[in-house]
């Protein structure tokens, strides 16, 4: 697989102009640049107003001092590092700080400044598990687990199903959307050895609905893997009634579930992204209006004390 992580290696490939290679090198020496051949090749128009162009090019604003990098206090919410517990009956794991392509809009941008982990406590974390029988839901996130060793992702897998109040495994991955060959034959053993298991992907434009992240998506649940979709709002890019429209649509029609509507986090370096709550209750109240409700997500907010769900 073919992955960018400069942008003096995409400069000819998208025709940039001079002042988006200046702005683009200036934000690369904070937060870094990356992305698969097979998402660049998505890109249509080299400017903000290509919806994919948008979400993986680095714009200047970026650069803003304002926002948090960690604004809802993960770190350090569990005793073990990169585990995170925000709920009572659920942990989340950052399996590594590796992804396909780096988002510009990634709720935790500031792990792509340290050095690459791979995580490294599933022992001790099964032992505490063990004292922890509220917790029934895990959730596999990163980063992205797709880009694990795949013996580490098998060991995290088959541990975690060992402890018997663990009910629901979910992997949070945008692998079917940024990378599908990396759904391939060995990882899909893997996950289908230990089916039921959950996936929670990230498609924000229908766009995004290739030939290729269809067959990623058929092959996963031919594994025995469910489906949901997690769309963030974002300005410029999905803040539109047809576009919402036509990606849920679209994603019901190939068997995933569209599960929520994000509002865009208040992280550091992402604020240029957010939309205003009331329009994203009113793009959902108007989906609503038009369409049956198993097309319709949950427009939630991310706060320090959990998610809100807006509508």
């Amino acid at each position: 697989m073919k992955i960018y992580t400069k942008i003096a290696q995409i400069e000819r490939l998208l025709d940039l102009d001079c002042q988006q290679i200046y702005h683009a090198k200036l934000v690369e020496k904070v937060y870094s640049f990356k992305c698969t051949a097979y998402y660049l090749n998505l890109v249509k128009n080299s400017d903000f107003t290509d919806p994919i162009f948008s979400q993986i090019f680095p714009q200047r604003f970026e650069l803003s001092c304002f926002g948090e990098e960690d604004p809802f206090k993960e770190e350090g919410s569990f005793e073990i590092p990169h585990v995170y517990k925000r709920y009572k009956n659920r942990i989340l794991i950052v399996t590594t700080n590796l992804c396909f392509v780096h988002c510009r809009f990634c709720t935790r941008k500031r792990n792509w400044k340290g050095k690459v982990f791979f995580f490294s406590h599933i022992d001790e974390l099964i032992e505490l598990l063990r004292f922890h029988e509220e917790i029934e839901d895990v959730i596999l996130s990163g980063g992205d687990p797709f880009c694990l060793p795949i013996d580490l992702l098998e060991e995290i897998i088959s541990k975690l199903k060992s402890v018997k109040h663990i009910k629901v495994i979910r992997i949070g991955s945008r692998a079917p959307v940024v990378a599908p060959d990396s759904v391939d034959s060995k990882r899909l053993r893997i996950l289908k050895k230990y089916a039921p298991l959950w996936l929670n992907t990230h498609f924000n434009h229908y766009i995004e609905i290739t030939e290729e992240s269809k067959r990623a998506i058929l092959n996963l649940m031919k594994a025995g893997i469910s489906i949901n979709n997690q769309t963030v709002l974002l300005k410029g890019i999905n803040d539109d009634y047809g576009v919402l429209r036509r990606l849920f649509v679209q994603l019901a029609s190939i068997g995933v579930r569209p599960y929520y509507l994000f509002n865009c986090d208040p992280v550091k370096g992402v604020l240029h992204f957010r939309v205003g709550e009331d329009i994203g209750k009113l793009l959902i109240e108007r989906l609503l209006d038009n369409l049956s409700p198993m097309y319709v997500p949950r427009f939630a907010v991310d706060t320090e004390n959990g998610k809100k769900i807006v509508i």
